[in-house]
């Protein structure tokens, strides 16, 4: 979750064993080298079918003397996505840099711990404000920003951020957000467990796209899964969050839900499922960010990973 500071695990492997049914590969451990193709990349991005991993050399990093995410606030999407691609194209270095699109920033809401005291007041305060300020509460974007350094370094980015996050509109909430961003982060894979002990199916399709690319991908994967929804006769939720920022593009991450029929869950599921990875591919997107290709992925594999331009 951190990869926009410290880079995600393929970037940060640098040696590897691999037992093979005719040997064993060693991946010498070095920090960079000109010579190619990759075998390092090759084995990671095999996700098994070159060999078994047996160990691996990874770079690691001093633990920081401060780190702190905090809360922000966007009153629109395009908001949120904006100020995203301008602290990516900024000096700020930021370990996390997410938003929310207005749909999951009302299931953060309404899954979060009801406050209570002087928290409930403020809380109340703060929409009151923001809906004087002609905000329409119903298009709120939550966004988490983290920081990590040493205490001038964590100063001088959260000064570089409110700097932009105010230039698209957006206000800082605090640290209880990220308090409970920390909280939640590791319960809420823990929902797709919950929702099928109860009738539901749910799951996740990451994608990462150029900053140009992001709203229209957004808009047509948003169409294709209402679309899937109606075509399996469920009522359906899908939400998003922008998770990981790039120089050139980013990663949308969507979380969608419907309560099957009892009958053919797994069928209904492999409807919207494909809906929505159609939708991914066809706009200009990977078909996966982070969660590798696995059976669900592979037949659109071979679209996504390069193509031939014929002369």
């Amino acid at each position: 979750m951190q990869s926009d500071k410290y880079g995600d695990i393929a970037d940060i492997t640098k040696g590897l064993r691999v037992v093979q049914p005719d040997g064993t590969l060693v991946v010498r451990a070095v920090p960079s080298t000109s010579t190619g193709p990759s075998v390092r990349e090759m084995i990671l991005g095999s996700e098994g079918r070159l060999g078994i991993i047996t160990e691996a050399t990874v770079q690691v990093h001093r633990v920081p003397e401060e780190r702190v995410v905090l809360g922000y606030f966007f009153p629109s999407w395009e908001a949120g996505l904006a100020a995203m691609q301008a602290i990516s194209a900024s000096d700020a270095t930021p370990s996390i840099t997410r938003v929310s699109d207005a749909r999951e920033t009302q299931f953060s809401f309404a899954t979060r711990k009801e406050s209570s005291g002087i928290s409930s007041y403020v809380s109340k305060g703060l929409m009151a404000f923001l809906a004087k300020r002609g905000w329409d509460l119903d298009q709120i974007c939550l966004s988490f920003i983290g920081y990590e350094g040493g205490p001038k370094h964590v100063a001088a980015q959260k000064r570089a951020v409110r700097a932009i996050v105010r230039k698209h509109g957006g206000i800082v909430v605090g640290k209880g957000p990220g308090a409970l961003y920390d909280q939640k982060k590791f319960d809420t894979p823990y929902i797709r467990d919950f929702l099928l002990d109860r009738g539901a199916a749910a799951d996740v399709s990451e994608t990462a796209a150029p900053w140009s690319q992001l709203l229209p991908l957004y808009t047509e994967v948003r169409t294709a899964a209402d679309k899937a929804f109606a075509q399996i006769g469920v009522k359906g939720w899908i939400m998003c969050h922008l998770s990981h920022s790039y120089h050139s593009g980013a990663c949308l991450y969507f979380t969608f839900a419907f309560r099957h029929d009892g009958v053919g869950p797994i069928g209904q599921y492999e409807v919207v499922k494909s809906a929505i990875q159609q939708a991914l591919v066809d706009n200009n997107g990977t078909l996966s960010h982070h969660h590798g290709v696995g059976t669900e992925h592979s037949p659109g594999w071979r679209r996504t990973s390069a193509s031939r331009v014929s002369r």
